[in-house]
């Protein structure tokens, strides 16, 4: 009895012998080709998400990191028929929007500042190794657009003060009131004593004799 599947789904079949020859050497050559492929018998998410990332142009490598998978699982899944049409599918669509959304001016000019920024490494590199120093001012340049474009470049901090000028005003105005109240209570001289009043005086009899003087 054969098995010719594992777990609950097994199916146990006899083994029928039909036919018996000898191996020739041309039955050899036979086993040394390669076999097909097997081809996928379902799609799923992440067979759509490696055809993506493979019709944009990334390696194997990089698709395997992206993906969650391994190299050679990539390779296996990168020759399967029914991946090699999901490849195509998602490059027609990636063409298709390109063609959409493409602006040769701008092409042309990103182009140009690529070479150009090529141009200027080789140059600076050709530098260093001869030891040459460039201008100041171009270095200067240079590093300033680096800077700018990187997110390092030079800030300017505005500090914006609001100063509410009608209650300053305000408040030293009842300082000053405060302050001159002050000075005018501390300089007011103090007040005379009113004399008596004759209704205040003690009586005559009260009052003592002054010896009487007698002129000569």
């Amino acid at each position: 009895m054969a098995t010719l599947q594992r777990g609950r789904k097994a199916i146990a079949s006899p083994i029928e012998i039909t036919n018996l020859r000898e191996l020739k050497r041309g039955d050899l050559a036979v086993l040394a080709q390669p076999r097909p492929p097997n081809a996928l018998q379902s799609l799923r998410d992440n067979h759509h998400r490696v055809a993506r990332a493979l019709a944009s142009g990334m390696s194997n490598s990089d698709v395997a990191l992206t993906c969650g998978l391994s190299i050679n699982r990539v390779s296996m899944l990168k020759a399967d028929p029914a991946v090699k049409e999901l490849i195509a599918h998602y490059r027609s669509m990636l063409t298709a929007e390109w063609l959409k959304e493409a602006d040769p001016v701008i092409d042309f000019l990103r182009s140009n500042s690529l070479k150009a920024a090529a141009m200027l490494s080789d140059k600076l590199d050709a530098a260093a190794e001869n030891d040459e120093f460039l201008p100041t001012r171009d270095l200067l340049g240079i590093a300033e657009l680096g800077f700018d474009r990187t997110g390092y470049g030079k800030v300017n901090k505005n500090l914006n003060v609001n100063v509410d000028f009608a209650a300053n005003l305000e408040a030293a105005r009842k300082r000053t009131e405060a302050a001159r109240s002050s000075r005018q209570i501390e300089a007011s001289p103090l007040r005379p004593q009113s004399p008596p009043s004759v209704s205040d005086r003690p009586p005559a009899s009260d009052r003592s004799v002054a010896p009487s003087f007698r002129r000569l």
